[in-house]
Protein backbone atom coordinates (compact mmCIF):
# COMPACT_ATOMS: atom_id res chain seq x y z
CA UNK A 1 0.00 0.00 0.00
CA UNK A 2 1.64 3.13 -0.84
CA UNK A 3 0.54 7.03 -0.13
CA UNK A 4 -1.38 8.46 -3.17
CA UNK A 5 0.96 9.94 -5.95
CA UNK A 6 0.17 13.58 -7.18
CA UNK A 7 -0.20 12.01 -10.37
CA UNK A 8 -0.53 9.18 -12.42
CA UNK A 9 -1.53 8.07 -16.51
CA UNK A 10 -4.22 6.23 -15.50
CA UNK A 11 -6.26 6.11 -11.82
CA UNK A 12 -8.60 3.08 -11.24
CA UNK A 13 -11.30 3.52 -8.61
CA UNK A 14 -12.31 0.22 -7.09
CA UNK A 15 -9.95 -2.85 -6.17
CA UNK A 16 -12.98 -5.30 -6.81
CA UNK A 17 -11.86 -8.42 -8.65
CA UNK A 18 -12.97 -5.99 -11.79
CA UNK A 19 -10.65 -3.37 -11.19
CA UNK A 20 -8.38 -5.78 -10.78
CA UNK A 21 -8.82 -7.40 -13.31
CA UNK A 22 -8.18 -4.09 -15.34
CA UNK A 23 -5.55 -2.96 -13.56
CA UNK A 24 -3.38 -6.16 -14.57
CA UNK A 25 -4.13 -5.92 -17.80
CA UNK A 26 -3.46 -2.47 -18.28
CA UNK A 27 -0.15 -2.49 -16.69
CA UNK A 28 1.33 -4.46 -19.50
CA UNK A 29 1.12 -0.96 -21.00
CA UNK A 30 3.96 0.65 -19.86
CA UNK A 31 1.58 3.13 -17.89
CA UNK A 32 1.67 4.49 -14.33
CA UNK A 33 -1.40 3.09 -12.61
CA UNK A 34 -2.86 4.16 -9.42
CA UNK A 35 -5.56 2.24 -7.91
CA UNK A 36 -8.19 4.16 -5.02
CA UNK A 37 -10.68 2.06 -2.52
CA UNK A 38 -12.49 3.38 0.18
CA UNK A 39 -11.62 0.05 1.86
CA UNK A 40 -8.68 -1.16 3.37
CA UNK A 41 -7.51 -4.11 0.83
CA UNK A 42 -9.01 -5.33 -1.94
CA UNK A 43 -11.64 -7.73 -2.90
CA UNK A 44 -13.33 -6.16 0.39
CA UNK A 45 -16.91 -5.25 -1.64
CA UNK A 46 -19.26 -6.81 -3.86
CA UNK A 47 -16.37 -9.22 -5.14
CA UNK A 48 -16.34 -10.74 -1.41
CA UNK A 49 -20.16 -11.78 -1.68
CA UNK A 50 -19.41 -14.40 -4.55
CA UNK A 51 -20.47 -17.58 -4.98
CA UNK A 52 -17.21 -18.37 -6.98
CA UNK A 53 -19.12 -19.61 -10.36
CA UNK A 54 -17.76 -19.54 -13.40
CA UNK A 55 -20.79 -18.60 -15.72
CA UNK A 56 -21.96 -19.70 -18.92
CA UNK A 57 -25.98 -19.24 -19.24
CA UNK A 58 -26.74 -15.41 -18.92
CA UNK A 59 -30.12 -14.25 -20.31
CA UNK A 60 -30.83 -12.71 -22.32
CA UNK A 61 -28.27 -13.59 -24.57
CA UNK A 62 -27.51 -10.57 -26.47
CA UNK A 63 -27.03 -8.43 -23.96
CA UNK A 64 -23.73 -6.90 -23.31
CA UNK A 65 -23.55 -8.47 -19.81
CA UNK A 66 -24.33 -12.02 -21.45
CA UNK A 67 -21.69 -11.44 -24.03
CA UNK A 68 -18.80 -10.54 -21.67
CA UNK A 69 -19.33 -13.30 -19.83
CA UNK A 70 -19.20 -15.91 -22.47
CA UNK A 71 -16.06 -14.28 -23.61
CA UNK A 72 -14.75 -13.84 -19.95
CA UNK A 73 -15.52 -17.50 -19.24
CA UNK A 74 -13.48 -18.88 -22.29
CA UNK A 75 -10.70 -16.93 -20.98
CA UNK A 76 -10.42 -17.52 -17.39
CA UNK A 77 -8.32 -21.10 -17.78
CA UNK A 78 -5.09 -19.04 -19.16
CA UNK A 79 -5.87 -16.30 -16.85
CA UNK A 80 -5.88 -19.07 -13.85
CA UNK A 81 -2.71 -20.95 -15.18
CA UNK A 82 -0.60 -17.62 -15.28
CA UNK A 83 -1.39 -16.56 -11.83
CA UNK A 84 -1.52 -19.57 -10.29
CA UNK A 85 -4.93 -19.54 -8.98
CA UNK A 86 -7.55 -23.01 -9.39
CA UNK A 87 -9.96 -22.89 -11.53
CA UNK A 88 -12.60 -26.78 -11.19
CA UNK A 89 -14.26 -26.89 -14.36
CA UNK A 90 -17.21 -29.10 -14.54
CA UNK A 91 -20.83 -29.08 -16.42
CA UNK A 92 -23.94 -27.74 -15.06
CA UNK A 93 -27.11 -29.92 -14.87
CA UNK A 94 -30.31 -27.80 -14.83
CA UNK A 95 -33.08 -30.19 -13.63
CA UNK A 96 -36.87 -31.14 -13.98
CA UNK A 97 -39.00 -32.96 -11.74
CA UNK A 98 -42.50 -33.03 -12.77
CA UNK A 99 -43.62 -34.28 -16.30
CA UNK A 100 -45.51 -30.85 -16.68
CA UNK A 101 -42.30 -29.05 -16.96
CA UNK A 102 -41.08 -31.04 -20.12
CA UNK A 103 -42.21 -28.69 -22.38
CA UNK A 104 -40.28 -25.72 -20.72
CA UNK A 105 -37.33 -28.50 -21.08
CA UNK A 106 -37.59 -28.70 -24.79
CA UNK A 107 -38.56 -25.13 -25.53
CA UNK A 108 -35.40 -24.27 -23.18
CA UNK A 109 -32.62 -26.86 -24.66
CA UNK A 110 -33.57 -25.25 -28.12
CA UNK A 111 -32.96 -22.15 -26.95
CA UNK A 112 -29.32 -22.58 -25.06
CA UNK A 113 -28.40 -24.67 -28.62
CA UNK A 114 -28.91 -22.01 -30.71
CA UNK A 115 -27.47 -18.84 -27.75
CA UNK A 116 -24.58 -20.97 -27.05
CA UNK A 117 -23.13 -22.12 -30.67
CA UNK A 118 -20.06 -24.27 -30.85
CA UNK A 119 -18.34 -22.89 -27.44
CA UNK A 120 -20.57 -24.21 -24.76
CA UNK A 121 -22.40 -28.22 -25.28
CA UNK A 122 -25.72 -28.81 -24.41
CA UNK A 123 -27.34 -31.88 -23.99
CA UNK A 124 -30.84 -33.16 -22.93
CA UNK A 125 -30.83 -36.17 -20.57
CA UNK A 126 -33.47 -38.54 -18.90
CA UNK A 127 -33.11 -38.62 -15.10
CA UNK A 128 -31.08 -42.10 -14.80
CA UNK A 129 -28.66 -40.76 -16.88
CA UNK A 130 -28.12 -37.58 -15.31
CA UNK A 131 -27.72 -39.87 -12.13
CA UNK A 132 -24.55 -41.44 -13.62
CA UNK A 133 -23.17 -37.78 -14.44
CA UNK A 134 -24.32 -36.36 -10.67
CA UNK A 135 -24.99 -39.79 -8.24
CA UNK A 136 -26.36 -37.39 -5.47
CA UNK A 137 -29.44 -35.96 -7.35
CA UNK A 138 -32.47 -37.14 -6.00
CA UNK A 139 -34.67 -39.85 -7.26
CA UNK A 140 -37.35 -37.47 -7.96
CA UNK A 141 -35.74 -35.18 -10.68
CA UNK A 142 -36.78 -37.02 -13.98
CA UNK A 143 -34.59 -35.33 -16.83
CA UNK A 144 -32.73 -32.08 -17.45
CA UNK A 145 -29.88 -30.63 -19.43
CA UNK A 146 -26.49 -30.39 -19.44
CA UNK A 147 -24.39 -27.31 -19.74
CA UNK A 148 -20.43 -27.87 -20.61
CA UNK A 149 -17.87 -24.70 -19.52
CA UNK A 150 -18.69 -24.07 -16.02
CA UNK A 151 -16.66 -23.75 -13.35
CA UNK A 152 -15.87 -22.46 -9.84
CA UNK A 153 -12.63 -20.35 -9.01
CA UNK A 154 -11.14 -19.79 -5.49
CA UNK A 155 -11.86 -15.97 -5.81
CA UNK A 156 -9.92 -14.80 -2.72
CA UNK A 157 -6.65 -16.25 -4.32
CA UNK A 158 -8.06 -14.48 -7.60
CA UNK A 159 -7.85 -11.25 -5.78
CA UNK A 160 -4.57 -11.40 -3.76
CA UNK A 161 -2.99 -13.08 -7.04
CA UNK A 162 -4.30 -10.13 -9.71
CA UNK A 163 -3.32 -7.68 -6.64
CA UNK A 164 0.26 -9.06 -6.53
CA UNK A 165 0.74 -9.14 -9.96
CA UNK A 166 -0.62 -6.10 -11.07
CA UNK A 167 1.75 -4.55 -7.84
CA UNK A 168 4.86 -6.66 -9.68
CA UNK A 169 4.26 -4.83 -12.73
CA UNK A 170 4.67 -1.43 -10.75
CA UNK A 171 0.77 -1.00 -10.22
CA UNK A 172 -0.06 1.65 -7.10
CA UNK A 173 -2.35 0.67 -4.70
CA UNK A 174 -3.62 3.30 -1.88
CA UNK A 175 -6.70 1.64 0.38
CA UNK A 176 -8.83 3.50 2.79
CA UNK A 177 -8.93 6.51 -0.20
CA UNK A 178 -12.66 7.48 -0.99
CA UNK A 179 -13.10 9.86 -3.90
CA UNK A 180 -15.19 12.82 -3.14
CA UNK A 181 -15.10 15.25 -6.13
CA UNK A 182 -13.53 15.79 -9.39
CA UNK A 183 -12.56 18.21 -11.99
CA UNK A 184 -12.13 17.38 -15.97
CA UNK A 185 -10.46 19.21 -18.44
CA UNK A 186 -9.39 18.02 -22.17
CA UNK A 187 -5.86 16.90 -21.29
CA UNK A 188 -6.43 15.44 -17.29
CA UNK A 189 -8.65 14.61 -14.21
CA UNK A 190 -7.60 15.53 -11.22
CA UNK A 191 -9.42 13.57 -8.44
CA UNK A 192 -9.96 14.87 -5.05
CA UNK A 193 -9.99 12.35 -2.46
CA UNK A 194 -9.81 11.89 1.59
CA UNK A 195 -5.87 11.16 0.99
CA UNK A 196 -5.55 13.98 -1.43
CA UNK A 197 -5.32 14.96 -4.84
CA UNK A 198 -4.42 12.88 -8.34
CA UNK A 199 -4.26 14.24 -11.39
CA UNK A 200 -4.98 11.35 -14.24
CA UNK A 201 -4.42 11.43 -18.11
CA UNK A 202 -7.74 8.46 -18.12
CA UNK A 203 -9.79 7.35 -15.22
CA UNK A 204 -11.44 3.99 -14.97
CA UNK A 205 -14.83 3.93 -12.88
CA UNK A 206 -15.06 0.62 -11.19
CA UNK A 207 -16.64 0.86 -7.99
CA UNK A 208 -18.87 -1.65 -7.92
CA UNK A 209 -21.65 -0.86 -5.54
CA UNK A 210 -20.86 2.79 -5.45
CA UNK A 211 -20.11 3.08 -9.29
CA UNK A 212 -23.00 5.23 -9.74
CA UNK A 213 -22.13 7.62 -7.51
CA UNK A 214 -18.92 8.06 -8.78
CA UNK A 215 -20.32 8.18 -12.26
CA UNK A 216 -22.01 11.22 -11.45
CA UNK A 217 -18.66 12.70 -9.76
CA UNK A 218 -17.11 12.56 -13.36
CA UNK A 219 -19.48 13.74 -14.65
CA UNK A 220 -21.86 11.06 -16.18
CA UNK A 221 -25.91 10.22 -14.64
CA UNK A 222 -26.55 6.70 -15.14
CA UNK A 223 -29.54 6.83 -12.63
CA UNK A 224 -29.86 5.33 -9.02
CA UNK A 225 -27.88 1.69 -8.61
CA UNK A 226 -30.38 0.18 -6.07
CA UNK A 227 -28.42 -2.39 -3.87
CA UNK A 228 -30.06 -6.27 -4.17
CA UNK A 229 -29.01 -8.91 -1.10
CA UNK A 230 -27.95 -12.18 -1.91
CA UNK A 231 -28.01 -15.13 0.90
CA UNK A 232 -25.63 -17.98 0.42
CA UNK A 233 -25.80 -21.16 2.87
CA UNK A 234 -22.54 -23.58 2.76
CA UNK A 235 -22.68 -27.13 3.40
CA UNK A 236 -20.67 -29.78 4.35
CA UNK A 237 -21.57 -33.80 3.52
CA UNK A 238 -22.85 -32.66 0.32
CA UNK A 239 -20.02 -34.62 -2.19
CA UNK A 240 -21.69 -33.31 -5.90
CA UNK A 241 -19.13 -32.67 -8.77
CA UNK A 242 -21.43 -30.27 -10.86
CA UNK A 243 -23.31 -27.40 -10.49
CA UNK A 244 -27.38 -27.97 -10.08
CA UNK A 245 -29.92 -25.63 -10.71
CA UNK A 246 -33.91 -25.99 -11.72
CA UNK A 247 -35.47 -25.39 -14.79
CA UNK A 248 -37.07 -23.12 -15.43
CA UNK A 249 -34.73 -20.21 -16.41
CA UNK A 250 -36.19 -16.49 -16.63
CA UNK A 251 -34.86 -14.66 -19.20
CA UNK A 252 -35.78 -11.24 -17.93
CA UNK A 253 -35.09 -11.87 -14.45
CA UNK A 254 -32.30 -9.93 -12.26
CA UNK A 255 -31.02 -13.45 -11.00
CA UNK A 256 -30.26 -16.74 -12.88
CA UNK A 257 -31.69 -18.34 -9.81
CA UNK A 258 -28.69 -19.56 -8.04
CA UNK A 259 -27.74 -23.16 -8.00
CA UNK A 260 -26.01 -25.89 -5.62
CA UNK A 261 -22.02 -25.14 -6.56
CA UNK A 262 -19.40 -27.49 -5.46
CA UNK A 263 -16.60 -24.81 -4.40
CA UNK A 264 -13.10 -25.15 -4.50
CA UNK A 265 -12.88 -25.77 -0.32
CA UNK A 266 -14.77 -29.48 -0.77
CA UNK A 267 -17.69 -27.83 0.40
CA UNK A 268 -21.57 -27.05 -1.25
CA UNK A 269 -23.03 -23.37 -1.65
CA UNK A 270 -26.50 -22.92 -2.29
CA UNK A 271 -27.70 -19.45 -3.59
CA UNK A 272 -27.61 -16.92 -3.90
CA UNK A 273 -31.07 -15.66 -3.37
CA UNK A 274 -32.08 -11.85 -4.31
CA UNK A 275 -34.27 -9.37 -3.21
CA UNK A 276 -34.45 -5.85 -2.90
CA UNK A 277 -32.31 -3.95 0.17
CA UNK A 278 -32.42 -0.25 1.71
CA UNK A 279 -28.74 -0.59 2.48
CA UNK A 280 -25.65 -0.49 0.62
CA UNK A 281 -23.79 -1.56 3.90
CA UNK A 282 -26.72 -3.68 5.75
CA UNK A 283 -25.86 -7.93 4.87
CA UNK A 284 -27.97 -8.89 7.25
CA UNK A 285 -30.39 -11.82 6.53
CA UNK A 286 -33.56 -13.10 7.70
CA UNK A 287 -34.79 -16.76 8.46
CA UNK A 288 -36.71 -16.59 5.37
CA UNK A 289 -33.87 -16.36 3.24
CA UNK A 290 -32.67 -19.77 4.12
CA UNK A 291 -36.15 -21.27 4.04
CA UNK A 292 -36.59 -20.25 0.45
CA UNK A 293 -33.12 -21.40 -0.22
CA UNK A 294 -33.85 -25.19 1.55
CA UNK A 295 -37.18 -25.27 -0.71
CA UNK A 296 -35.58 -24.42 -3.56
CA UNK A 297 -32.41 -26.59 -3.53
CA UNK A 298 -33.12 -29.78 -0.49
CA UNK A 299 -35.92 -31.43 -3.60
CA UNK A 300 -32.57 -31.75 -6.05
CA UNK A 301 -30.44 -34.01 -3.87
CA UNK A 302 -30.90 -37.58 -2.53
CA UNK A 303 -28.63 -36.02 0.56
CA UNK A 304 -29.34 -32.47 3.14
CA UNK A 305 -25.52 -32.02 4.45
CA UNK A 306 -24.81 -30.07 7.48
CA UNK A 307 -25.14 -26.42 6.99
CA UNK A 308 -21.67 -24.71 8.15
CA UNK A 309 -22.02 -21.17 7.49
CA UNK A 310 -24.10 -18.35 6.04
CA UNK A 311 -22.83 -15.26 3.97
CA UNK A 312 -23.75 -12.63 1.84
CA UNK A 313 -23.34 -9.94 -0.83
CA UNK A 314 -24.77 -7.16 -1.79
CA UNK A 315 -24.65 -6.29 -6.10
CA UNK A 316 -25.62 -3.08 -7.97
CA UNK A 317 -28.91 -3.51 -9.75
CA UNK A 318 -27.97 -1.64 -12.73
CA UNK A 319 -30.91 0.78 -13.98
CA UNK A 320 -30.76 -0.99 -17.49
CA UNK A 321 -31.05 -4.42 -15.79
CA UNK A 322 -27.55 -5.01 -18.42
CA UNK A 323 -24.04 -3.57 -17.60
CA UNK A 324 -23.21 -0.02 -18.28
CA UNK A 325 -19.53 0.48 -19.94
CA UNK A 326 -19.32 3.95 -21.34
CA UNK A 327 -15.87 6.00 -22.91
CA UNK A 328 -16.17 9.73 -22.26
CA UNK A 329 -13.68 10.75 -24.43
CA UNK A 330 -14.34 14.63 -23.56
CA UNK A 331 -13.26 14.20 -19.78
CA UNK A 332 -11.68 10.99 -20.59
CA UNK A 333 -13.12 8.78 -17.99
CA UNK A 334 -13.95 5.07 -18.83
CA UNK A 335 -17.42 4.54 -16.26
CA UNK A 336 -17.96 0.72 -15.18
CA UNK A 337 -21.36 1.12 -14.07
CA UNK A 338 -23.98 -1.70 -12.33
CA UNK A 339 -21.76 -4.83 -12.60
CA UNK A 340 -23.56 -6.86 -11.10
CA UNK A 341 -23.77 -10.41 -11.73
CA UNK A 342 -22.16 -12.32 -13.48
CA UNK A 343 -19.41 -9.48 -12.98
CA UNK A 344 -16.61 -12.43 -11.70
CA UNK A 345 -17.56 -14.20 -15.11
CA UNK A 346 -17.03 -11.41 -17.56
CA UNK A 347 -14.21 -9.17 -15.50
CA UNK A 348 -11.46 -10.96 -18.31
CA UNK A 349 -13.31 -9.46 -21.04
CA UNK A 350 -14.24 -6.16 -19.51
CA UNK A 351 -10.64 -5.50 -19.27
CA UNK A 352 -10.12 -6.35 -22.29
CA UNK A 353 -12.51 -3.88 -23.88
CA UNK A 354 -11.04 -1.57 -21.56
CA UNK A 355 -7.44 -2.25 -22.95
CA UNK A 356 -9.41 -0.96 -26.13
CA UNK A 357 -11.20 2.04 -25.09
CA UNK A 358 -7.87 2.96 -23.43
CA UNK A 359 -6.05 2.66 -27.05
CA UNK A 360 -8.99 5.02 -28.55
CA UNK A 361 -8.33 7.27 -26.14
CA UNK A 362 -4.36 7.58 -27.09
CA UNK A 363 -5.56 7.89 -31.25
Amino acid sequence: MHELPPSADIAIIGAGVVGLAVAYRLSSLGKSIVVVDKEMGPGKGVTAGQANVIHVIQLPFGSLKSRLARRGNLMYDDLCKELGVRLSRMPAILVVRRWLTTPALLATYAYLKMGLGKDFRVRMMRGSRLREIEPLLAKGVIGGLVVDGYGTVDVRALVSRLADASAARGVEFVFGCRVTGAESNDEVTTLKTSCGELKASLVINAAGLYSGEVAAVLGSDHGELKPGLGVMAVYSGLPIHCIVAPLPLAVRSRTKGGALIPATDGTTIAGPTLRATGSKDDGSYVEDDLSRLEAKFHPLLAAEGKLVRVYTGIRPLSPTKDFIIELDRHRRVVNLVGIESPGLTAAPAIAEMVEHMTEETNR
